[in-house]
């Protein structure tokens, strides 16, 4: 299975190593992996100028922005929705599964 591969380090000092697997269908790994990289630079950004923002606001905003682009697609609501959860668990399954560490800041 194809999948995109990330360390990710965190405000806290703990990183993570995490490889995502893609779907059947991916058509462009690539494509996947400079989106996801472009919107957690952004995210990053925005953030980093903004400390009024909590990570529960930062779930809602990429929710509400998940959910506009799925209603943008000419497929059933069903299929959408169906598909959204089959990606979300599968990637979030792996974030989860990709032990932590500490690393050091100088």
């Amino acid at each position: 299975m194809k999948s995109v591969s990330y360390t990710v380090v965190t405000n806290n000092g703990r990183a993570f190593d995490v490889s995502l697997p893609l779907h059947l269908q991916t058509r462009s790994e690539t494509g996947v992996a400079q989106m996801v990289t472009k919107l957690l630079a952004t995210l990053s950004s925005h953030l980093g100028s903004n400390r009024n923002v909590s990570d529960g606001d930062v779930l809602q905003a990429l929710a509400i922005t998940l959910a506009i682009r799925a209603r943008m697609l000419s497929a059933t609501p069903e299929s959408t929705a169906s598909l959204i959860e089959d990606l979300f668990g599968t990637a979030y399954a792996a974030a989860r599964a990709a032990p932590s560490y500490v690393v050091g800041r100088a």
